[in-house]
């Protein structure tokens, strides 16, 4: 059986590649933004802080 990625590490780095693409012609403000970033600091403070 053939795969397109031999890897899950590959698939991945396919998806990073593209989500960098598609960010960088993004216009729009994200919408909920405020919602979603109180979320992400519920879940995930220890690795957020640093960055905000």
């Amino acid at each position: 059986k053939r795969k397109l990625f031999p890897t899950d590490e590959s698939a991945r780095k396919v998806v990073y590649l593209a989500i960098q693409d598609a960010s960088k012609k993004w216009t729009m403000p994200i919408r909920n933004w405020k919602q979603a970033l109180n979320r992400f600091m519920i879940m995930f403070e220890d690795r957020l802080t640093e960055y905000l």
